[in-house]
């Protein structure tokens, strides 16, 4: 989802319960914080020795160690957020928007949205994992390109030759002997 979308849904759906579902039925309690938008830039070369650039929107969801059961954060809180972020400097709007979460079940990680559900008074923000992917295998149009395009198997192993050394030989070893 890109960045203009999640915020148009909250301008759409003023003053609504904002929750966020981090792995089915798990949710980031209802007193988080929105503690930083941060703009993330990727410049990467993959393995087949093509460089990817992109852009993506990260916001930090954060937990008080100490509940806060008066803290709450709706849509128009979030929109507020996004508005002072950018008077600072623009949010990214064409970029795909996710969210960094972590507890002490959950490890950190960014999660990009599955989809947002509007139960009437609240949205429900429902977060995947992403997947580690291989980007010249996602290039390849044919089975063969695949299989050839990361990391290929190796068509044998290097065999190696071991000799035995007696015990005697042992302690008598020498330059080109074979023994060491």
């Amino acid at each position: 989802m890109k960045t203009t979308a999640f915020t148009q849904i909250l301008q759409e759906s003023p003053e609504k319960a904002l929750f966020f579902e981090y792995q089915s039925g798990q949710y980031v309690r209802t007193d988080y914080h929105i503690t930083e938008i941060k703009n993330v830039t990727f410049d990467t070369v993959d393995c087949g020795g093509i460089r990817n650039q992109w852009s993506e929107v990260h916001v930090q969801l954060w937990e008080n160690e100490i509940p806060e059961p008066e803290h709450a954060v709706d849509t128009s809180k979030a929109l507020k957020i996004f508005d002072v972020v950018n008077r600072v400097r623009e949010t990214f709007p064409d970029s795909e928007i996710k969210f960094e979460y972590g507890n002490s079940r959950f490890p950190t990680a960014v999660l990009p949205v599955h989809q947002i559900k509007d139960t009437g008074n609240a949205l429900i923000v429902q977060l995947v994992p992403d997947q580690t992917t291989c980007k010249a295998k996602d290039r390849a149009t044919t089975p063969e390109e695949k299989a050839s395009a990361c990391c290929a198997p190796v068509s044998e192993k290097p065999k190696r030759s071991i000799s035995l050394v007696s015990a005697e030989d042992a302690n008598t070893c020498t330059p080109g002997s074979g023994c060491c």
